[in-house]
């Protein structure tokens, strides 16, 4: 998932390394009162340094977003800051353009780095009925967000994995950049900067043994965002199993410089075309 640079991200002593644990369980989420305050305050700075010492200090907060509920944490996460900010995740057209080609169709979903579920959670809700969705999330921050905000829309048809996906089983630091986005976890390959952030240590394991596991022998949509890894995710899927092959398939294509693996190559001789691009990222269509 494309999340861009973080402009307004935590001030910069909070950007200096630091572990990633859970949430505090007591930290309470602002009702309408506090959020209106909040909003009005934030309103009155201009300053980029102003808003970013602000927002170190935003509340979790529910928000509606793309026919869905969010308990959004704005002070470090930049979809999550977005929804707040704007009522919209950065990647709003995808996501509402891919949900209306799946409403009502009830599809396997795969999502390989779920965030706080801004974007699989809508695809969820548009399938309908019998919709089932598999998604990772390795962050444990975030997969406690991820769990949530699924509770807070539907309690059928979704498995969470916590580990990363690559294409070899092993385990890694999570590594964050110096904006402290926790929207930006990778594994595998740290940040190129000294002052990077290191988080808990995960497992990695191949996608298609995920998906046997959950008993799961299709994908209608597959979305990876794991920041520059995306043709060791990819690779053993598209050169496996046919019947694993995504009818829709959509990733960071800016990360091409990095990848070790020739995944465009193997996309075309799989069958895949481009339908359309959405600001780095693109949205691949198998036998068209």
């Amino acid at each position: 998932m494309h999340r861009g640079r973080d402009p307004g991200g935590a001030p910069s002593r909070r950007r200096r390394s630091r572990p990633i644990s859970p949430d505090p369980e007591d930290e309470p989420v602002a009702d309408a009162a506090m959020d209106a305050k909040m909003r009005q305050i934030w309103s009155l700075f201009e300053k980029p340094w102003a808003k970013r010492l602000l927002r170190a200090y935003l509340p979790p907060t529910q928000v509606r977003s793309m026919g869905c509920d969010f308990i959004v944490h704005p002070r470090d996460n930049f979809t999550e800051f977005t929804m707040w900010e704007t009522g919209l995740p950065p990647e709003h057209e995808a996501t509402a353009h891919i949900a209306d080609r799946l409403r009502g169709t009830a599809p396997v979903i795969v999502d390989v780095g779920a965030n706080a579920g801004a974007f699989f959670l809508p695809l969820h809700v548009a399938g309908g009925p019998g919709t089932r969705s598999v998604v990772f999330e390795p962050n444990p921050v975030m997969r406690a967000r991820l769990e949530r905000n699924i509770a807070l829309n539907t309690g059928q048809g979704v498995t969470v994995f916590e580990c990363a996906v690559s294409d070899e089983e092993g385990r890694s630091a999570l590594y964050f950049p110096r904006n402290g986005n926790l929207g930006q976890g990778r594994v595998t390959k740290a940040y190129p900067h000294k002052k990077g952030a290191e988080g808990a240590e995960v497992a990695l394991r191949p996608l298609r043994d995920c998906l046997a596991e959950a008993g799961v022998g299709r994908i209608d949509f597959l979305k990876v965002d794991v920041e520059g890894l995306e043709d060791r995710v990819l690779m053993p899927v598209l050169t496996g199993d046919a019947a694993l092959h995504p009818g829709l398939l959509y990733f960071e294509t800016v990360h091409d410089r990095v990848w070790s693996l020739p995944l465009m190559k193997t996309l075309g001789e799989a069958g895949y075309a481009l339908v359309q691009e959405f600001d780095g990222n693109s949205l691949f269509e198998r036998g068209v």
